[in-house]
């Protein structure tokens, strides 16, 4: 009995020493199963916070790269209205396409742009009968039914706003239809002109299409007369001109951007009307202007549970809300892998966590530094891969805010000299393989501290800041810039020269605020185009005497010609062999009623920049052939064309014209044309030249080597006669140099059977020594002087014979 009692007691203390021993790992099975779930809990929500974070950046990134974009298109609607703004004629149908067409050139999205002048009830027959003549068949002014959106003819009123060039086919139904006459488009157009702003507004362009219409933007740009005050509301009224006017089809434009910056499919994007609500709330019904999915957001996202961002869309003056949202089925929706992961890795280890977190640290990083790469992109130039206009406004901001005092730094302006004849005559691809070199050039000159931009086209600037002397470091940095550019730049076949011209303006001397800093530098800029290019200049208070000095003349000028205040005086040639006079030359002369007699140094440049050269011409042309009929038949009258000229349409004819009203034979009339216009348009010109010629009017090359001279134009180009500029006149008796020059020049031309006039003749000594070099014409002061007709130095040559 005692044995089995022993067996029994040995039995039960065996069983509870098998049940301590699994104790311990029950009870780490037990914390191990609540480590690993609060663990899998807690990954959990580390997931739903790292995805939104994630899903934020990428909808905040894209939604700026959206508009960047869209400033971007805003962008060339403000340079077409500065391209009427600067103009000093009007501009015409031809002129509006083709900058137009250049500008919104492979950029979808904008349906058509338009140009909307402002016409009052006295202009409309003469803008009606204008348009028809451009080829605009059965234009008239329309107004816009607003009830029923019909179009009629519009009624009488004091002033309209029709669409009278466009982008679009000329029998679009959209030319001459009057903007003001509809409430909606007239209130938008007033506040765009009273606040001198960018408005925008919302249209319906298409007819809906699978249930949803199609939304537009209406952006107008109000454009004043040039010269005139816009700073008080009153002013804007009085100087308003008319509107730019363009027309997108938004969601094709958010496509195209979101396309062209390869935006992230993980983010759907919705663009609503504006005014429309809370578009996170249940009280918004509004459908989207633009969904970048075919499934649209659901109305009211915070009961939803869908992790949503929202924010606001700028488009010219008005807000466009945008909600975003993670894609469905995309990689910023929660999946909870990570979770699952680490529930089944708690039961094998922490080290299996730890590895976990650690490459989940890895990915976060990457995409931020991708986000970055993002936001860098949207303020850089692609072409140069510099800071672009965005960058640049920004920086200086930044600099012209800061709050520790005034900033000393200088602004320099740059502008490339001649980069459109590489454009022109080695195609954009070479233009653009020009800017790339331009960029590194212009990078190897700076400092570290130096930011460089390039603002668009053939500009660039530069922020220089922190010296000691601002003054001598931006002049120091403005010679080192034009040494490194004059030199030649090697393109594939071609060999390169161009320039830049500068303009400086530093602060605080020049102004604090930003936009007064820009604005004097580029009045500097256009100093140094103006002092001959290749060059720089320091802003300084003189330039804006000059400047208003300069627009004096202006307004003076153009009096000049509507009042036809020019004088035609004539200079002598000879035939440098016989001393026998064959012909006058045409020289205008202005006659100021306050200056007096004006010389063309002073007024033929500004006259050519203004386009005022044309009318001017055109007169001298009819004025000199009226004055030759009076004059023996074997005198000849030379009429100069300017480079300007050759511009318009209508030049031969207005030659011809002049011809047949006068009754003077085109044999008498020789036409002087200058080297700088062979360089554009070559076959075109070409033609009007041997159209001349047709007719029997002589032609002559005109300042002959002092231009791009090249014995192509000569034989190329049917010249009768060269005319050697007087500055190689004025060394011939001096330098070994002139004689040999002229000596060729005449050989050369008598090879294809020219003749040589010798401009600037001053001496006895030159007149014998250019004879006995061959030369056949010589005119200058030693032969005569320009005078008048009627005056007695001109009535001597013209009748030599008379008592």
């Amino acid at each position: 009995m005692s044995d089995r009692r022993d067996d029994m007691a040995e039995r039960k203390r065996s069983a509870a020493s098998r049940a301590g021993l699994y104790r311990p790992a029950l009870f780490a099975l037990g914390i191990g199963v609540l480590i690993s779930l609060a663990a899998g809990y807690a990954v959990g929500q580390w997931e739903n916070r790292v995805t939104r974070v994630e899903f934020e950046s990428v909808a905040e990134t894209q939604v700026i790269v959206m508009q960047n974009g869209i400033s971007e298109y805003v962008s060339r609607l403000v340079a077409l209205r500065t391209l009427f703004e600067s103009a000093n004629e009007e501009i015409t149908r031809s002129e509006f396409e083709t900058f137009s067409g250049r500008l919104f050139e492979r950029h979808p999205g904008i349906l058509r742009v338009a140009w909307m002048p402002r016409i009052n009830r006295k202009e409309r027959a003469e803008y009606e009968a204008a348009a028809i003549a451009d080829g605009v068949s059965g234009y008239r002014i329309k107004a816009l039914n607003a009830a029923d959106r019909s179009i009629a003819t519009a009624p009488q009123k004091d002033e309209y706003l029709p669409v009278f060039f466009s982008t679009e086919p000329k029998t679009s139904m959209s030319y001459g239809l009057d903007y003001s006459s509809d409430p909606e488009r007239r209130a938008t157009l007033e506040r765009a002109r009273d606040a001198d702003v960018i408005a925008a507004m919302r249209g319906q362009l298409y007819e809906p299409r699978d249930g949803m219409r199609a939304g537009g933007v209406l952006l107008f740009v109000p454009v004043f007369a040039k010269g005139t005050s816009r700073d008080t509301t009153a002013d804007r009224r009085r100087n308003l001109t008319g509107y730019i006017v363009g027309i997108f089809d938004l969601p094709t434009l958010l496509a195209a951007i979101r396309k062209t910056t390869a935006a992230s499919p993980a983010v759907a994007i919705n663009v609503y009307p504006p005014h429309a609500g809370d578009v996170t709330g249940p009280e918004n019904r509004a459908l989207p202007d633009f969904s970048s999915e075919r499934q649209t957001l659901p109305s009211d996202v915070t009961s939803s549970g869908l992790a949503h961002w929202s924010a606001m869309l700028r488009i010219g003056d008005t807000d466009w809300p945008v909600l975003a949202a993670p894609a469905t089925g995309g990689r910023l929706v929660a999946r909870h892998d990570r979770t699952v992961a680490v529930l089944v890795a708690g039961f094998v280890g922490t080290i299996f966590l730890a590895v976990y977190l650690a490459l989940a640290s890895r990915n976060a990083f990457q995409l931020s530094l991708a986000n970055q790469r993002v936001l860098e992109l949207a303020q850089t130039d692609i072409l140069t891969g510099l800071p672009n206009r965005a960058f640049f406004i920004d920086c200086l901001q930044e600099i012209t805010s800061a709050p520790e005092g005034e900033a000393v730094f200088a602004i320099l302006m740059l502008d490339l000299d001649r980069f459109k004849n590489v454009n022109d005559s080695l195609g954009h691809a070479a233009g653009d393989a020009l800017l790339r070199q331009v960029a590194e050039r212009l990078q190897s000159a700076l400092h570290g501290r130096d930011v460089l931009a390039r603002l668009g086209g053939d500009e660039f600037a530069i922020i220089q800041a922190e010296y000691e002397d601002q003054h001598a470091a931006s002049i120091d940095l403005a010679q080192r810039i034009s040494r490194l550019i004059a030199e030649p730049f090697q393109l594939p076949g071609h060999r390169v020269e161009i320039g830049t011209s500068i303009g400086i303006a530093v602060a605080p001397e020049h102004g604090s605020r930003q936009e007064e800093l820009l604005k004097k530098a580029d009045l500097a800029l256009y100093r140094s185009k103006s002092a001959g290019r290749n060059c720089y200049t320091l802003y300084d208070d003189a330039m804006l005497a000059v400047l208003e000095a300069r627009n004096t003349l202006e307004g003076d000028l153009r009096d000049a010609v509507a009042r036809c205040q020019f004088e035609v005086h004539y200079q002598p040639f000879y035939d440098i062999q016989s001393g026998r006079r064959c012909g006058l030359e045409a020289l205008v002369r202005w006659r100021h009623p306050k200056r007096g007699l004006v010389a063309p140094d002073q007024f033929i440049p500004l006259a050519e920049e203004t386009g005022l050269i044309v009318p001017l011409g055109e007169w001298v042309i009819r004025q000199a052939c009226d004055d030759a009929t009076a004059w023996p038949a074997d005198v000849k009258v030379a009429v100069n064309l300017s480079p300007v000229q050759f511009k318009e349409a209508d030049l031969f004819d207005v030659i011809q014209s002049a011809l047949a009203k006068s009754g003077l034979p085109p044999e008498r009339l020789e036409v002087e044309i200058t080297e700088s216009v062979l360089l554009e348009q070559a076959a075109d010109n070409l033609a009007f030249i041997e159209r001349l010629k047709s007719i029997g009017i002589s032609l002559a090359l005109d300042d002959f080597g002092t231009g791009y001279s090249s014995l192509s134009y000569l034989t190329t180009f049917p010249f009768d006669k060269i005319k050697i500029d007087k500055s190689f006149i004025r060394t011939l008796t001096e330098r070994h140099e002139g004689y040999a020059i002229i000596s060729s020049v005449v050989t050369l031309a008598r090879g294809l059977n020219m003749s040589v006039t010798a401009e600037g003749v001053e001496t006895s000594e030159q007149l014998d020594m250019l004879r006995s070099l061959g030369v056949n014409f010589a005119q200058g002061y030693l032969l005569g002087r320009p005078a008048a007709i009627g005056r007695s130095p001109i009535y001597r040559i013209l009748y030599p014979d008379a008592a």
